[in-house]
């Protein structure tokens, strides 16, 4: 299943984890338009692309505000690419 593209309407949420659920495919890009997100959790899914939220950056909110299955070595055939997450689960 992919990660429902309503989420982004929840623009008052403030921590969304969504670890460990079998999503696959792209974030859908409306989670970077929740102006109060401040946390963001989405290792252990089979995610292929990332949304920019530069807004998420571990200065204002700590280390582990956007989490994802980046880096390598990676379970991927591709590693997948995050410019701007705090942790990547995949990185040496």
């Amino acid at each position: 299943a992919s990660i429902p593209t309503e989420l982004g309407k929840l623009s008052n949420l403030i921590y969304l984890r969504l670890s460990y659920n079998a999503f696959t495919g792209t974030v859908p890009e409306g989670l970077a338009e929740m102006k109060g997100l401040q946390l963001l959790q989405l290792q252990s899914n089979r995610i292929t692309k990332m949304p920019t939220i530069p807004r998420l950056n571990d200065i204002i909110h700590g280390h582990s505000t956007f989490v994802a299955d980046c880096g390598v070595p990676s379970a991927f055939d591709e590693a997948l690419e995050c410019d701007n997450c705090t942790m990547c689960c995949n990185a040496d």
